[in-house]
């Protein structure tokens, strides 16, 4: 009987906050230990050499650290490239990815140059070959690799802006899209790699946070991009940059997780007192002056609205000839910042009807049941 491995993979990793970051997982662990393959994005540079290289909202250096509570945990890959990998300069990258090598857990999506960051991270587990491609969708360009520069691979992508009426200061419509050799990478790269492992994964830092119509909205190169992933090869797509869960879908069977959401995120980069850079001065006084809050936050140094705090740890059975279940366990993150899982009886309803909203948000044909214990929801395509 071919043998079956789990997998489970969670959103965005901010371990940012001054305190120990053991606490803020105590009440996950349990459920996070249970996987054979555990993913996770770490989404701030962790160094103690600080080279400020930001053009976007500075992230400030969290501490190398900080990084051990995911190999106690037992977390075995690591996606990196996004938007603020390179916000402390090259050390930055070249420190967070060498650290994270150095604890055992294998890294995807960042490094000395664009060779290394390109390159998957890849495991066996069972005789089962897993790898994880990670691709920056969301910018800045200034952190991208090069061949000679540390950085963090990317799929470019374009935003068009047309007037809605033929007048002078008319309201624009929005599309973004990957550029033709941006799909052309991303489709060169994951034939490439797919040919190495039994279940490939790409992982994807993409779309907009908190914008759009309503709270299932995707950027308009958001589904296009997963669906080339899949047409390319890739087994399951995840997404990550939303800071609060995304729609599912299935694309010609293949799962397609387009926002993980926030999984433990506590940083002072927000907080008066720790980062009192100009131009954090200048982005906090434009979110009063929208309506985002005045650095008081609650939890504390979670910087986001409360649905942000709606999340799930996504879950799939594999063996070599593909995926054979999917579905996630519904979390939520309480108000001292920690995650906590739910289950059917115990508020995981709620977390179920806000993924149900979001994916029918985008009209994806998904249905959703929970196991048979309950402590999980089962997706599949309808």
């Amino acid at each position: 009987m071919e043998k079956k491995i789990s997998i489970y993979a969670v959103g965005d990793l901010i371990l940012d906050e001054p305190g120990p970051m053991e606490p803020y997982f105590e009440l996950c662990k349990g459920e996070l230990q249970k996987a054979d393959v555990m993913i996770g994005h770490v989404e701030v540079p962790h160094t103690d050499r600080y080279l400020p290289s930001c053009i976007d909202i500075q992230a400030p250096p969290s501490k190398p650290e900080h990084l051990e509570v995911l190999s106690k945990l037992g977390f075995d890959i690591a996606t990196v490239a996004g938007n603020h990998l390179y916000d402390c300069g090259p050390y930055g990258v070249v420190d967070t990815v060498e650290k994270l090598q150095s604890l055992g857990i294998r890294t995807a999506g960042g490094g000395a140059d664009l060779y290394k960051a390109r390159k998957p991270a890849v495991i066996e587990k069972e005789g089962v070959r897993i790898g994880v491609l990670s691709f920056n969708a969301a910018g800045p360009k200034l952190g991208w690799a090069t061949s000679i520069k540390p950085g963090a691979s990317y799929i470019d992508v374009e935003t068009s802006y047309q007037p809605v009426m033929d007048m002078p200061h008319s309201p624009c419509r929005i599309y973004s899209y990957m550029t033709p050799d941006g799909e052309r990478i991303l489709r060169e790269e994951i034939k490439k790699y797919k040919k190495e492992c039994d279940i490939l994964i790409a992982a994807f830092h993409k779309g907009q946070a908190g914008k759009g119509p309503n709270p299932g909205w995707l950027c308009s190169y958001e589904v296009p991009m997963a669906h080339a992933a899949v047409d390319a090869g890739a087994d399951i797509v995840i997404g990550h940059h939303h800071h609060m869960l995304k729609g599912i879908e299935f694309y010609k069977g293949k799962p397609i997780f387009h926002g993980l959401g926030n999984f433990v995120t506590v940083t002072y980069a927000m907080t008066p007192g720790y980062n009192e850079t100009d131009e954090m001065k200048a982005y906090m006084e434009r979110r009063v002056r929208e309506g985002r809050g005045r650095a008081s936050y609650d939890p504390p140094y979670y910087p986001w609205g409360p649905e942000t705090r709606l999340t799930m740890i996504a879950s799939f059975s594999a063996g070599k000839d593909g995926i054979v279940d999917v579905g996630f366990i519904p979390c939520k993150i309480n108000d001292r910042g920690c995650v906590e899982v739910y289950d059917r009886d115990n508020g995981g309803e709620e977390i179920l009807k806000f993924v149900q909203n979001l994916t029918n948000d985008m009209d994806f044909n998904t249905g959703f049941t929970w196991s048979e214990d309950g402590k999980s929801v089962l997706v599949y395509p309808v």
